[in-house]
């Protein structure tokens, strides 16, 4: 029995380092933080977190909603048109995590694992956010570019949609603790760090990804935060602060000019009955308007897991835009409409609905819930947000993270990432 006792108490305490280095090793290596998170989920199922607090979760509509989305992606893979060799395995693969980060759940119903788990993140992008700024002077033998001076693409880790999807989410960050820590000195750090991650995206990555999100994030963040007659206000200061970005930034003109005429010319094309020109915004335009073609032809159903590909190569069958569009359709929303239908639409719908229902109920947490949920919108409705790498890893820890935070806020059994 004492055995028995001490082999759980190692398992519980290697499950909590494990999600620890997860979250912050995250922002720097993928592959480091997979060898974690796949070492805190084997803990976590022999150790039993997800038994131990099986009433509790049972009763979390998130935990319903990711169960729920990946019984779907199950009974896609049944009349799959790919292989499991092929895009099916790879695919289902990827969405097992949904149904894994339950268990992360479970264990962050600790407290003490909630706010470290919390500030790891942090750290790990306080590091990365650094070297940002040395790449500006310094060829970073581990950053993926290596362009000297101001105003030009410095992406370090893997690259710069996913760099500045994480960045803008610690902005909000910043934003959090900016205001729940009262010590001046603390509040002018935090403030310092997120003009300066502001200014990454804007002035040093080549990311509309990362404009979108970051208003976005922002937007949302202040609605939620802000007492009700300063609401206007701080919209105000959010729309005079992207003027401003837009006005002094060549970076951001340049990709919005590059944007708008790609999105013309697209439509001028598309109307001509032509084949487009292959653009970066031109090809999301184009993947959408027929992968939607292909949703109206089995809407219910869908085609199966791993099949978007298939169907889409049809459609596109040229090289360029078959290569384009073999994987994904960049749309988070018409990904799960292609492959599990209607039902899968729902289904992500209800993930979203699970995560806005926790951060209404939120109290302190709810800006930065709400923040990170406009994040992941709009993230979804340019790329698929649970399919890419990163992105996914990011997006389904940090669900976890800030629902059990919000829960826990509402529950009344923790103060905030201060501790006690």
């Amino acid at each position: 029995m004492q055995e028995s006792l001490r082999t759980q108490m190692i398992l519980r305490k290697f499950l909590e380092v494990s999600i620890f280095l997860s979250f912050l090793l995250l922002p720097f290596t993928l592959a480091g933080h997979n060898v974690f998170y796949t070492l805190a989920v084997v803990a976590g199922m022999m150790g039993g977190i997800w038994w131990s607090q099986k009433n509790w979760l049972l009763r979390e509509p998130l935990v319903w909603a990711l169960g729920f989305l990946f019984l779907l992606v199950c009974v896609g893979s049944f009349y799959s048109l790919s292989t499991w060799d092929a895009a099916l395995g790879e695919n289902f693969n990827k969405y097992l995590k949904l149904f894994l980060g339950i268990i992360f759940i479970a264990a962050l119903k600790n407290e003490v694992l909630r706010k470290r788990a919390f500030l790891a993140f942090y750290a790990g992008m306080v590091f990365l956010l650094a070297c940002t700024y040395l790449n500006i002077w310094i060829d970073l033998p581990w950053s993926l570019t290596k362009n000297r001076g101001w105003g030009v693409d410095h992406t370090v880790f893997g690259n710069y949609i996913t760099q500045n999807i994480m960045m803008s989410f610690f902005v909000l960050q910043n934003f959090f603790l900016f205001a729940k820590f009262k010590p001046f000195p603390w509040k002018w750090l935090f403030a310092l760090l997120a003009v300066l991650a502001v200014v990454s995206i804007l002035y040093l990555s080549n990311g509309r990804t990362g404009y979108l999100v970051l208003f976005a994030g922002t937007f949302a963040y202040l609605i939620f935060a802000l007492p009700k007659r300063l609401v206007g206000l701080g919209i105000l200061g959010v729309i005079i602060v992207c003027s401003i970005a837009f006005a002094t930034s060549p970076r951001v003109q340049e990709r919005y000019e590059r944007a708008h005429n790609e999105t013309v010319l697209l439509f001028e094309q598309y109307g001509r009955g032509e084949l487009p020109t292959f653009t970066s915004i031109g090809a999301r335009w184009y993947m959408w308007i027929k992968s939607l073609e292909l949703v109206q032809e089995r809407p219910w159903t869908g085609w199966g897991l791993g099949s978007h590909g298939i169907k889409w190569c049809e459609k596109a069958p040229e090289p360029d835009w078959c290569g384009v569009g073999d994987t994904t359709p960049h749309n988070q929303f018409i990904f799960f409409a292609v492959e599990l239908g209607i039902l899968g639409v729902l289904g992500f719908l209800f993930l979203l609905g699970a995560l806005i229902w926790g951060g209404w109920h939120g109290g302190m947490y709810r800006p930065l819930m709400m923040g990170f949920i406009a994040i992941f919108i709009g993230d979804s409705l340019v790329n698929a947000s649970l399919w890419n790498a990163r992105e996914y890893n990011f997006f389904i820890i940090m669900m976890c993270l800030l629902y059990s935070m919000t829960r826990a806020q509402a529950e009344g059994n923790m103060t905030d990432v201060r501790g006690s």
